[in-house]
């Protein structure tokens, strides 16, 4: 059951001390009023789940993560007592396309060439299409990275000289530039899917960058995506004006796999 409320983004060696504090000093409060009313089972209840809540999720108030950041800016404090050198940030990947079109006209072109499709508001890839990248993310993804590499280039000949490299993550060097392996494994699976569908290059390159908003979990590990923001919480946010980038992150890879437009 907590594999299903755990926040790695949001505790452990990122967690924000900080919010912690706020968020249990709220629960405590609470739990005073419930026992000053004499409702000490009640009392008890919240206490436990309050403080396992900010164990497993880093923190109890919906939301905090969204609101923190621009409290904490607002705050007449120096930044060090939030930890703003500290928190660590997800990179986001580079892409194994360059090209720079327009997110709304490929979409379009997507949609004109039937490899994805309306439902309601929500857009979707088409059977066919969603069933030949998920083929080919299955068989990437058991692929070795050194194995991956070689996919890649001769994939997209273009790309010129594609490498392995591993640190604390996994990833492929390509044009200078770091590609995670699961934004590797996600892209080359769907550029490979359009290819019955859509002829215009370029379009296919970018839809193949875009198909990985359609992603609910890693192509690398099956692990569950979850919805987070660009920085770790209040210590990495410096824009008051403007919102952090919300991205979907897998937690075991600790891998950015897309960025929501903005």
């Amino acid at each position: 059951m907590t594999r299903d409320i755990r926040r790695p983004e949001h505790t452990g060696e990122n967690r924000c001390w900080p919010c912690t504090t706020v968020n249990l000093g709220l629960v405590g409060l609470l739990v005073l009023w419930l026992y000053r009313r004499d409702r000490r089972v009640g009392a008890a209840a919240i206490a436990v789940a309050g403080v396992a809540a900010v164990a497993v999720r880093g923190y109890v108030v919906p939301y905090t993560p969204k609101f923190a950041p621009r409290l904490v800016e607002a705050l007449p404090l120096p930044g060090e007592v939030f930890g703003k050198d500290t928190h660590r940030e997800l990179p986001e990947s580079a892409s194994l396309t360059g090209t720079e079109l327009d997110g709304t006209t490929v979409l379009q072109e997507l949609a004109a060439a039937g490899a994805i499709e309306a439902e309601g508001e929500l857009i979707r890839p088409t059977a066919a299409v969603d069933d030949a990248w998920r083929e080919s993310m299955d068989r990437l993804a058991a692929e070795p990275l050194d194995a991956l590499a070689r996919e890649v280039a001769a994939t997209l000949p273009t790309l010129g000289a594609v490498d392995s490299y591993e640190d604390d993550g996994e990833w492929l060097v390509v044009d200078g530039g770091l590609v995670a392996r699961p934004v590797a494994v996600a892209e080359l699976a769907a550029y490979r899917a359009l290819a019955d569908s859509v002829t215009d290059q370029r379009i296919r390159l970018a839809g193949a960058r875009a198909f990985r908003m359609f992603l609910e979990s890693c192509p690398v590990c099956g692990t569950a995506l979850a919805e987070s923001s660009a920085v770790s919480c209040c210590g990495g946010y410096t824009d008051l004006q403007t919102a952090p980038e919300e991205i979907l992150v897998c937690p075991a890879c600790e891998q950015r796999l897309f960025t929501v437009p903005t």
